[in-house]
């Protein structure tokens, strides 16, 4: 690979109890560029994630270490509307013209995460190719606008309402490269924003593969016996769809009076109706081996998320040798079902209820397509590839 400049990681939360999609990948992406020898920092806030107070100070000020890794830090900014009064100050510094767009737009940008001291900082070492991640974040738009010639984008993007926003058209459009974690969130943003296709491309995202569960020790410790078991690890919430997950179960539960329990992982609380009670086993947050256990325990993993970039909680989960069944009205799970072979994409509640038992009715089947899952995840989530594509792409 040639030689690169320096690189900095731009993002609003990062640290090792930093909890989020994004925030995972970006700690990891992070260690694995550094591992390959690049000169990498993170530039990045005090605060710790979108779950605690905006402006509370988890980690000290200043540079620190992790891993080897640098870390720079600055508070983040209490919410404000319109343009950052610093970036008006710079933006005249360096000779820039401010940009015009609809104040409910600006306005969204002054909400969400920004830093005086970051600003400054990013302006005073040009030398830096910054990387700026995820995509709506007010660090990455004004970030970006203050680096031009040397900003790049891995947005995350999802196709929601304020993905259609002009900042973010404009964002994107004056990027050096955007990086996407997947084909068909590469092909939203080209069709959301016309970008260059030129500069742009697919690095994806790697997981742990080193990652071993042990489904006997699961069913053991929460007493599962040799009952079926359908698992969700991700929030219990709307945006992943698990009020419909969770109706989806209970219909197939009235239709068919089988045997199946439904395993759910991650932030929240699920409130299942207690009619589900005696099926349904809200674990919330486990410890890491705790998770890949449930995982090598589970007949059939669901996702019925339809706004992903990635989803790394699927790629674990075939990593596991687990079936899949995913909302067909997402593209990025169905795509990476259909390239995999890993699982059954679902148009509606018929179509996913008859795909769930026929999984259980053919266990060969079943262990094939997660053996085919497997084979993916191997083949397309290492991180020190996805780190040399990342930099390939600077």
């Amino acid at each position: 690979m040639r030689s690169q400049r320096p690189v900095a990681l731009v993002t609003p939360w990062f640290g090792p109890d930093t909890r989020g999609g994004a925030e995972d990948q970006a700690r990891d992406l992070a260690h694995a560029i550094h591992a390959q020898g690049a000169d990498v920092e993170v530039w990045t806030t005090t605060g710790r994630d979108s779950f605690t107070e905006r402006t509370a100070e988890h980690y000290p000020a200043g540079l620190s270490d992790w891993k080897g890794l640098p870390i720079r830090r600055w508070p983040m900014a209490a919410p404000a509307m319109g343009i950052p009064p610093v970036v008006r100050r710079l933006a005249a510094r360096s000779g820039r013209r401010l940009p015009e767009h609809p104040a409910h737009e600006i306005n969204l940008l002054g909400s969400l995460p920004n830093s005086d001291g970051l600003y400054e900082h990013l302006l005073s070492h040009p030398e830096r190719r910054c990387i700026f991640m995820p995509y709506p974040m007010g660090l990455s738009y004004w970030g970006s606008f203050l680096a031009q010639g040397r900003a790049y984008h891995i947005p995350c993007l999802h196709d929601e309402p304020y993905a259609y926003y002009s900042t973010y058209r404009e964002m994107l459009r004056r990027a050096q490269a955007t990086i996407f974690n997947s084909r068909p969130e590469r092909d939203l943003a080209l069709r959301l924003y016309e970008l260059d296709p030129a500069k742009t491309s697919v690095a994806g995202e790697g997981i742990d593969l080193n990652r071993v569960g042990d489904a006997a020790r699961f069913r053991q410790q929460y007493g599962l016996g040799a009952e079926p078991i359908l698992l969700y690890v991700g929030r219990a919430d709307w945006g992943k769809h698990v009020p419909q997950l969770l109706a989806y179960f209970r219909e197939w539960k009235a239709e068919t009076g089988r045997p199946l329990r439904f395993v759910r992982i991650g932030a929240g609380e699920l409130n299942a109706p207690s009619i589900l009670a005696p099926w349904v086993l809200d674990l919330g947050f486990v410890e890491p081996q705790t998770k890949y256990d449930a995982y090598a325990a589970a007949n059939v993993f669901c996702q019925l998320s339809t706004i992903e970039s990635f989803s790394i909680v699927l790629m674990e989960s075939w990593l596991q040798g687990r079936p899949a069944l995913v909302n067909a009205d997402c593209p990025v799970t169905t795509d990476f079902v259909l390239r995999s072979g890993g699982g059954i994409p679902c148009q509606g509640y018929r179509e996913w209820a008859s795909s769930l038992s026929y999984l259980l009715d053919r266990p060969e089947l079943s262990a094939a397509m997660g053996a085919a899952g497997r084979e993916f995840v191997l083949r397309e989530c290492r991180w020190n590839e996805v780190a040399q594509r990342t930099l390939a792409a600077l």
